[in-house]
């Protein structure tokens, strides 16, 4: 039972973090606004300094490629 509710909490704590190591520990890069990112992530990666301006770049999902465009994973 102390197993279950350890992961749970770990669980929990990954799913609301944010900031440049969550976005790492996602396997993305944390990137200013204007680029171009197939796949934004919910991550905040400068919400101290500037809040929505930079963001979380995660890879596209196994399988998938970015567009000719690199603006959407298909």
């Amino acid at each position: 039972m102390k197993i279950v509710l350890a992961l749970a909490v770990l669980l929990s704590a990954a799913c609301s973090s944010s900031g440049p190591e969550a976005c790492r520990a996602a396997g993305g890069e944390c990137v200013i606004g204007a680029h171009v990112c197939p796949n934004r992530g919910p991550q905040d990666c400068n919400p101290d300094r500037n809040p929505g301006g930079a963001f979380c770049c995660l890879p596209c999902p196994n399988g998938k490629n970015a567009n000719d465009a690199g603006t959407a994973c298909e």
